[in-house]
């Protein structure tokens, strides 16, 4: 899904392992969600698009942990 993003850095490259963790995080809350329908799937998906970035976060803080 971001593959075409330009890794300079191991920072970079953790950042970007982190939210592609957190995006597939993502894609599968939003598709355990039930019924399939339209309404449900739109709020889903802006809840989950807002906390993809402390998602990341609490990922990368977790690896880093000792």
């Amino acid at each position: 899904m971001l593959d075409g993003y330009s890794v300079k850095t191991t920072a970079d490259r953790d950042r970007l392992i982190a939210v592609q963790a957190a995006l597939e995080i993502a894609k599968a809350a939003v598709g355990a969600t039930g019924a399939g329908t339209q309404s449900k799937v739109s709020p889903d998906l802006k809840a989950v698009a807002n906390g993809i970035g402390e998602l990341a976060d609490a990922i990368q803080a977790a690896l880093t942990k000792k």
